[in-house]
């Protein structure tokens, strides 16, 4: 996303709709994975100041992804075609942020783990509904015709 928020001009819309999605999916996919295997073991963690770090970050998450789903809504992609500076900048910035976040993580959060027990299974999360999103997004991107909805 970085790189096409670079670009003087927009793309193409199909190929910013499928670059937004795919970032998104990933974005969302990483959430699920800290919310089911990361932070519940950090939880559990003997380490007190361990524990504190990890209920720190988990509760950024939800400050973070807040910031995105507004990005995402603020910009559908009528909006993005009408204003591409706005949208570019906007980009940019949550790009630095979440590079920013993931430094943070591999300095912080991650090294944490080495220590952390293991669990053999986790339920899903009572909190953010990240698949319920996804479909938010996909629908927001015109990802998906009448058919593949009703499928």
């Amino acid at each position: 996303m970085a790189a096409i928020a670079r670009r003087f001009d927009p793309p193409d819309i199909e190929e910013l709709n499928d670059a937004r999605w795919r970032f998104s999916r990933s974005l969302l996919r990483t959430l699920t994975l800290k919310d089911r295997m990361i932070y519940p073991r950090l939880r559990l963690h003997a380490d007190p100041a361990a524990r504190s770090v990890a209920e720190r970050f988990c509760q950024s998450t939800a400050a973070d992804y807040e910031r995105f789903a507004a990005h995402t809504k603020r910009f559908p992609p009528d909006v993005v075609v009408r204003d591409w500076r706005a949208y570019a900048v906007a980009v940019r910035l949550r790009t630095a942020e979440m590079e920013d976040r993931l430094d943070r993580e591999e300095r912080e959060l991650f090294p944490l783990l080495d220590d952390a027990p293991r669990l053999a299974s986790v339920p899903f999360s009572q909190g953010t509904n990240w698949a319920a999103d996804a479909w938010r997004i996909r629908a927001m991107l015109g990802m998906d015709g009448a058919d593949e909805r009703a499928a």
